[in-house]
């Protein structure tokens, strides 16, 4: 595995702006050689093993075309009897890791993803060390990166995707962590960044990277916490002190409380997660920094960047082969499951909004695999940075889940068993994923069949508590966003059915006699909430 280290020392900084940033410099041709190429070179790698032959039979696919042909639209369902049991005799050979993602509730405790090297070197290292070099730039080039750069520890321990993503920074980088990397995966979240933040104070910190719901609660909570920071010196080294008063300076100079961009001056600060643009100016005001965006996921690994302009997102040639289903494509699939969406390649987008569909490159298994994400085409190139690829931006997912920061994950399914465990006599529920108080939370509409139902105290309680029982992860949200991520209120009695009537009297469809359980849209929304 070379080291970007080795380079830095040299400093080879053209030769780092190439190797991990140098796609940006792509013609649309340039890019489909590169994504065709590796993908026929993923034919070869499949043959022999039990899960290609399960796709496949005995013949490989000689074309892009005659793949996208054969091969069906996949999701992790079509992978359980490979993934589940982590049994590599039925995967291609070679050396594997195995990160763990959540599953959905009731089929399978949780997705086990196998990362060849290639995979672990190229979608979790590589691509970490480009949103390092694109975070903290100025101008196409421009590599700021050093030898000793230190990087707070803010992602998940191993086996979680996020903890391979830290791993292979450490290798290819040989970047220092605080806490350090088998210290700080021991100690629960909360405990981990109190550490980091003592430690850094010390050593300074130049970079960090995670979800921008947690990057904006670590500062929302150093800035409550300041003020216990005026604690005793005494025991303290000088550099902590130095840095600890010009931080105090500059918070009193701006007559408020100290912020970490007071104790740090980051180089890059690079984040993700769904809840992005609604964090986007509180990680920026607690950290100093703009945060640069990406997106990836456990089975397609890190898979797109912002440019340095903080604009669009470009995806990489070489991590996955992409093809995309358009929106209406979509839509028709998810009123009719046996209907098979067409998908375009990359270039044949068009502005627009596509479900995202990938097949690893590299070593991987995941053959046109859909996560259920949904981008937004924003252009194809970005003239400001000289760029000929489209541009995307996360536009939500496709499926009926709500997500909670990336870190809960409700499904009508789960919600409905929520409610039904808590003995509450209701017609029926609609769910929202609302924004209050800046943050994101589960909002319930439920409909009771009588008007001195138990109080809504009660309610929230038996409610939320189920939640907990069948969501492990709500905890570990509570923790890190604090309280109130559910809300409830009731609905005026005989909503559900006045909407029916009206559907019915407008002469809807009869999927469409009832109102969707989850993310209704808004105009649906206001037809069930006001009985006009």
């Amino acid at each position: 595995m070379s080291l970007a280290a080795d380079w830095i020392k040299q400093g080879q900084k053209e030769k780092l702006w190439s190797k991990y940033c140098g796609h940006y410099d792509l013609s649309i041709p340039e890019y489909m050689e590169i994504q065709e190429r590796l993908l026929l070179e993923q034919f070869a790698i499949w043959k022999d093993s039990e899960i290609g032959k399960h796709f496949f039979g005995n013949n490989m696919p000689k074309s892009v075309q005659e793949f996208r042909e054969r091969v069906p639209l996949t999701t992790y369902e079509d992978y359980v009897d490979f993934l589940l049991e982590q049994d590599e005799s039925k995967l291609p050979k070679q050396h594997y890791r195995w990160a763990r993602t959540s599953g959905r509730s009731g089929k399978y405790k949780c997705k086990w993803v196998p990362l060849t090297d290639r995979m672990y070197e190229e979608s979790h290292g590589a691509v970490a060390i480009s949103a390092m070099i694109l975070s903290s730039c100025s101008y196409k080039g421009d590599v700021k990166l050093e030898v000793d750069d230190t990087l707070l520890l803010a992602t998940a321990p191993l086996p979680y995707s996020s903890g391979y993503v830290s791993h292979a920074t450490a290798d290819l980088l040989q970047a220092r962590f605080v806490p350090p990397l088998e210290e700080g995966e021991k100690m629960e979240f909360a405990d981990r960044i109190a550490a980091g933040f003592s430690q850094g104070m010390e050593t300074g910190i130049d970079y960090f990277y995670g979800l921008a719901s947690v990057l904006a609660k670590m500062g929302e909570k150093f800035e409550q916490g300041a003020g216990s920071s005026k604690s005793s010196m005494k025991n303290m080294k000088l550099k902590t002190i130095l840095r600890l008063l010009k931080g105090l300076i500059v918070s009193k100079l701006n007559h408020r409380k100290m912020l970490p961009k007071d104790i740090w001056k980051l180089k890059g600060v690079m984040t993700g997660g769904m809840d992005t643009d609604i964090y986007r100016e509180k990680v920026e005001y607690y950290w100093g920094k703009k945060p640069l965006e990406g997106y990836g996921s456990t089975e397609g690994g890190m898979q797109c960047l912002q440019g340095w302009n903080y604009k669009g997102m470009t995806f990489y040639p070489h991590l996955n082969f992409y093809e995309w289903i358009p929106l209406e494509e979509h839509l028709k699939n998810k009123a009719d499951p046996n209907y098979v969406p067409k998908t375009v390649l990359t270039d044949e987008l068009e502005p627009g909004i596509y479900e995202i569909v990938f097949t690893n490159l590299l070593g991987g298994v995941f053959m046109r695999y859909r996560v259920g994400d949904m981008f937004t085409v924003e252009s194809i190139g970005d003239a400001e940075i000289n760029v000929a690829l489209p541009q995307f931006r996360f536009y939500s997912r496709g499926d009926d889940m709500i997500d909670l920061s990336n870190m809960v994950r409700f499904t009508e399914k789960s919600i409905w068993q929520a409610i039904n465990k808590s003995n509450i006599d209701y017609v029926d529920w609609t769910a929202k994923k609302e924004i209050e108080d800046g943050k994101p939370i589960l909002h319930l509409y439920i409909e009771f069949k009588k008007p001195d139902h138990l109080p809504m105290e009660e309610v929230h309680r038996l409610v939320e508590d189920n939640i907990r029982a069948i969501h492990p992860d709500y905890a570990g949200l509570e923790e890190i966003m604090g309280n109130h991520n559910l809300k409830i209120s009731a609905l005026p009695c005989g909503a559900f059915e006045h909407y029916m009537q009206s559907q019915h009297a407008a002469g809807a469809d009869l999927a469409h006699i009832k109102p969707p359980r989850m993310q209704p849209k808004e105009h649906l929304f206001e037809k069930l909430i006001n009985m006009d």
